[in-house]
C-alpha cells in the first residue's frame, strides 16, 4: 500500500483489491479515515479527526478526482499506481 500522495503531513493511500465504493484512505499521527472519491464524503475514521483536516482532506480529493480514479483502478487491477503531485 504505497502512499499516493501527501496533504501536508497526512498520507494518502488507496489499497489493492479493496471494495467498492471507490475510496481513498487517509493517515494522520492522531487517525485513520476513508472518504468516498466521487463526493469526498467521509465514510469512516477512527482517532482524533479534526474539522480543518476534513476540510483540507475534502478539497485535495475534489482537485485530485480524476487521479484518484485513476488510482482505483491500478489498485483494482494490480496494477502500480502513479504519484499524486500538487
Amino acid at each position: 500500500m504505497p502512499t499516493i500522495g501527501r496533504i501536508g503531513p497526512l498520507s494518502v493511500m488507496i489499497f489493492r483489491n479493496d471494495h467498492d465504493p471507490p475510496h481513498f484512505h487517509v493517515f494522520g499521527a492522531d487517525f485513520s479515515a476513508k472518504f468516498a472519491i466521487a463526493d469526498t464524503m467521509l465514510l469512516s475514521s477512527n482517532g482524533r479527526l479534526r474539522r480543518w483536516d476534513i476540510r483540507a482532506i475534502e478539497q485535495w480529493g475534489q482537485q485530485h478526482k480524476d487521479a484518484l480514479y485513476l488510482n482505483w483502478e491500478l489498485a483494482r487491477s494490480g496494477q502500480p499506481s502513479q504519484r499524486i503531485e500538487d
